[in-house]
Parts: C-alpha cells; sequence; structure tokens
C-alpha cells in the first residue's frame, strides 16, 4: 500500500502530464507573440516552456537525455520538475528530495542542504525570536518529509529505480541530542528493507558541533546518506573556537574545515538582498547555479521571479583557494563550490534587459520585506 506522501508523488506526476498538454498548446497559440513581445514573458518563464515543449514532443517508448543517471521518461519529469524555482514550500522539498535522489544514484552520499523555512512565531522586533532552536523547529517537519520520500525512491542497491515495486519505506525516526547548549541534533532514519538504506540528518548543526558530527562518520559509513541542514557556519573563523589561527588550534581548526567543505550542495535555496533587488539563489543536483530576482506585478500584486543567469559548479576546490585574496577577507571564506558572489549577481542584475536601478524608497521597502532564510 502506498503512503499518503507517495500517492502525492504519483498524483503530481499526473496532474503534470495532463497540465503539459494544456500548457503546450498555449504556449503553441502564443508563439507569435512570445517572439516578437519579450514582455510578455519573463526569462524564467520561457525557460520552462521550452523544456515543455521538449518533454511533450517525448512519448512514453522514447529515452531522453536528462542530467540524472538514469536516462529515462521518468527522469526527464524530474528535471522538468526541478528544472524552475520552487514556489512553495511543499515544492521546494520536492525539489530538494529529487536532487538527494539523484545525487544518491550517482554515488554521493555527502550532502548540503540549504531550505528556505516557513517562518514560525515571528514578532514585530525579530522574525525568529528563538533563534536556531525556533528554525530547527520549523525545519523538522520539512526535513521528516524529505528524507521519507527519498527513502521510497532508492532501491536496497543504494541507487534509484522506478521498477522496484518494494520501495523502502522509513520504519522508525529517531533523534539524536547532538548538543543540548544549542539544541542540535540529528535525525536517524531506519528503512524498512535494509539496512544499507538507513540516513542521518544534522540539522542547523553549528561550528562547535562539527566534531560530533565528524563521531557520526564511522557509524553511517561512507555508503549510506549523510545530510547537513541549514548549517550555522560561515566562514573559516567560525571553526577557530575563539582561539583565532595560533598555536596548537590551527591544526583541529584545519581538520574540521575540511571535513564541513567535503558536503556537497546537492540542494541549496537561499536568498539575499542585492543592488535593492531580492534575489534567490538556487542549485538542484546536478544543474549549475542559477540566479533569480523578484518582479512584482504592478497592478495585480502578483511576484514572478525572472531568471537572471547560472554559474557552473565547482566541483573541485582549487589549490590556491585559501591564498586568494577574497578567500581570505572577512574571517576566511569557506569553499563554496562555485557559488555566485555577491559581485558577480550585481554583475548580472546590471547587464539584465530593461534594468532600472530602484530608488531609495524602493530599495528600503525591499530591505523592510526582506526575511533572510525564508520562503
Amino acid at each position: 500500500m502506498n503512503t499518503p506522501f507517495e500517492e502525492q508523488i504519483a498524483m503530481d506526476k499526473i496532474v503534470l502530464r495532463v497540465s503539459l498538454a494544456l500548457v503546450l498548446f498555449v504556449w503553441r497559440t502564443c508563439a507569435f507573440q512570445l517572439t516578437s513581445t519579450p514582455s510578455i514573458a519573463t526569462a524564467g518563464t520561457r525557460q520552462l516552456l521550452c523544456e515543455i515543449r521538449r518533454f511533450a514532443s517525448l512519448d512514453d517508448s522514447t529515452s531522453a537525455t536528462a542530467p540524472s543517471s538514469s536516462n529515462n521518461h521518468e527522469n526527464d519529469i524530474s528535471f522538468l520538475l526541478t528544472n524552475r524555482i520552487p514556489t512553495s514550500i511543499d515544492d521546494q522539498v520536492r525539489q530538494a528530495m529529487e536532487s538527494i535522489k539523484r545525487a544518491t544514484a550517482d554515488g554521493k552520499h555527502r550532502h548540503l542542504i540549504r531550505l528556505l523555512l516557513p517562518v514560525i512565531g515571528a514578532t514585530d522586533l525579530d522574525d525568529w525570536p528563538g533563534g536556531a532552536r525556533q528554525m530547527m523547529q520549523a525545519a523538522d517537519p520539512l526535513v521528516e518529509r524529505m528524507i521519507q520520500g527519498v527513502m521510497m525512491s532508492l532501491s536496497t542497491d543504494g541507487s534509484s529505480d522506478k521498477n522496484n515495486n518494494n520501495n523502502n519505506q522509513v520504519s522508525t525516526f529517531q533523534r539524536l541530542l547532538l548538543d543540548a547548549s544549542d539544541g542540535v541534533y540529528a535525525i536517524l532514519a531506519q528503512a524498512a528493507s535494509s539496512s544499507r538504506d538507513d540516513s542521518c540528518t544534522i540539522l542547523l548543526p553549528s561550528a562547535d558541533t562539527i566534531h560530533a558530527v565528524q563521531e557520526l562518520e564511522p557509524q553511517v559509513g561512507p555508503n549510506r546518506n549523510l545530510l547537513i541542514v541549514n548549517p550555522q557556519w560561515k566562514r573559516r573563523s567560525d571553526f577557530s573556537g575563539g582561539l583565532g589561527f595560533f598555536g596548537g588550534g590551527v591544526r583541529a581548526t584545519a581538520s574540521k574545515v575540511e571535513y564541513a567543505e567535503r558536503f556537497v550542495p546537492t540542494f541549496s535555496f537561499t536568498n539575499l538582498i542585492c543592488q535593492g533587488e531580492s534575489i534567490r539563489i538556487l542549485r538542484t543536483y546536478p544543474g549549475p547555479w542559477r540566479v533569480f530576482v523578484r518582479k512584482d506585478g504592478p497592478a495585480d500584486g502578483s511576484v514572478d521571479w525572472m531568471f537572471l543567469g547560472s554559474k557552473a559548479v565547482v566541483d573541485i576546490k582549487p589549490k590556491d583557494w585559501e591564498d586568494r585574496p577574497e578567500s581570505q577577507r572577512d574571517g576566511g571564506r569557506l569553499f563554496d563550490y562555485g557559488q555566485p558572489t555577491y559581485l558577480e549577481i550585481m554583475d548580472m542584475i546590471n547587464n539584465s534587459a530593461n534594468y532600472t536601478p530602484k530608488s531609495a524608497a524602493g530599495r528600503a521597502l525591499t530591505a523592510f520585506n526582506f526575511v533572510k532564510d525564508t520562503l
């Protein structure tokens, strides 16, 4: 018997197939307008329409090339689902799940996951008055659904298999407290069919708890998924323990930094303000980093996210990374797998079509409405 989450995924795919025919019809009807009047569709909409057209031309007996381990129709749907900006919390969870599933099929088992969280318990003075503990409370149900969805899609050999009729389900979720002061804990998910598909997920770990994560490493093993969700470290100096890079702390700090940088950004969805614009940066495995800017409808109050540009993921840390001037500022920059920098995003904005800088009032309004790390 399928679980409600599994049934929801199946229903989403059915709805998508039906919707594709309708959207393709609209696309064909509006083809002339889309090509002659650029303002009708944003870059993000055009990108989605191109993928819909490509997907709709396939039939169930035709294999399609998709950025995933298996080239089949189901993975093409997966690619279409993750090749756009998430529009809701549920959409974000599904995209994260698909990204982890693909990476696992490619033999990658150390995942860095960054999610935008729903705001809970906000006050007029502080969006997160409870700090990291409150963020963990918001992240926990999202992460649990994400893990459940990933496990259902994995066969006992650790790879994605749509023909596997005995897909795993999580038999138990256990929570292991790693740091009482910060409230950091790990979610241990035990698969019903095979211990080889068990996984461990740590929510909002801090640099002070990285040693506890390292201690879990041999228990998890190299062939099971170990996920870090929304880690709180930002720079190398976070791992120095307040002693800087002097004395005996240098070697320990380097070891912690090296370990933290091993986790690949399988799914990353973050936000920031640049040039007075609300920006979101998305990476879904195995795709590039993609940057989107918020556009508000002038009349109806609608919100769209226009695609600004993309940047290839850097899989291997450059040998001179730590010697670069930009890597030494602000406490030392952690290796970020090529995530677009503030200056690179600024260039994308300035070079975008029909860009008009916002007024001081417009920038202030954007800053007022912006909530960091929230969807």
